[in-house]
Formats: C-alpha cells, sequence, structure tokens
C-alpha cells in the first residue's frame, strides 16, 4: 500500500487545473481593423489578428474578420475541421493585393476534411464569412492593408 501525503496532493493540485483548462479560452487575439480598396470602393472590416501558430489553428470564431500574418511568402494551407458556417479566404502577397478567393464549406461528419491551398506565395490570408467580397463589391486585384 502506497500513501501519498496531504501536502503533495495540494502541490499538484493547480498543477492538474492548468492542464485540463480549456486552452482556447485563454487565446486571445490582437484587434484591428483592415482597410479594403478596389476601383473607388473602400471597406473597413474589423479584425482579430493570428500572428502564431496557435492563434491560427484556432481560426474565426465570431462574425468578424480574421486575418492570418505570416512572416515569409509561401503556398498556404487551411482546412474547415470543426468549421460550422461558411468562409471566403482572400489570399494576400506581401504588397497588400489579393491574389485568389476561394470559398470554403463546413465539414460534414463522417466525410473526409478537405483542405485548401493557395495557388500563389502569399504573405497573408483574409478570412471573412462567405460572401463578403462578392457582397461589398471586391474581388482579385484588391488592395488589403492594416490600419
Amino acid at each position: 500500500m502506497r500513501i501519498v501525503s496531504g501536502t503533495g496532493i495540494l502541490c499538484a493540485a493547480p498543477l492538474v487545473w492548468a492542464l485540463l483548462a480549456p486552452s482556447s479560452a485563454a487565446q486571445t487575439f490582437e484587434r484591428g481593423v483592415v482597410r479594403i480598396t478596389q476601383e473607388g470602393r473602400e471597406a473597413q472590416l474589423p479584425v482579430e489578428i493570428a500572428r502564431t501558430a496557435k492563434a491560427r489553428a484556432q481560426g474565426l470564431m465570431k462574425n468578424a474578420g480574421m486575418l492570418f500574418v505570416y512572416q515569409g511568402d509561401a503556398r498556404r494551407f487551411f482546412w474547415m475541421k470543426n468549421t460550422r458556417i461558411p468562409l471566403s479566404l482572400a489570399f494576400i502577397d506581401k504588397s497588400g493585393e489579393v491574389l485568389e478567393i476561394i470559398h470554403l464549406q463546413p465539414h460534414r461528419p463522417g466525410t473526409r476534411i478537405p483542405s485548401y491551398r493557395s495557388r500563389n506565395k502569399v504573405r497573408q490570408v483574409l478570412e471573412v464569412n462567405q460572401g463578403w467580397f462578392l457582397r461589398n463589391g471586391f474581388g482579385l486585384g484588391a488592395r488589403v492593408s492594416l490600419e
């Protein structure tokens, strides 16, 4: 029979609590506004900014945009695991130009989770509710800047 002291249990309790607490609750995002312009049209969109791998893994959670910011240029991959709303992604190069817009559907349980890849090397990706770009008159060639 092994005897465990009460002191050891009390010391371990905070560690166990920290390990079991949901990590997403602690995740906070930098907030900002992106300015999007094209052929005389302009819009400002509040965004959460995901600069870390952990933040990028969480993705868009509210009715706003999310700007994924990367250190360098590369082809970017996305998937729709645990996402319940259709989304649109704008792939943006280092100069702020939208090179590609794709539309993603929520993953249906029991099916393979599709992955999406940019055709070009990009520096940023703007994620919004599906149809936002079309409703606001923006397409390829639009300019995006973080205010």
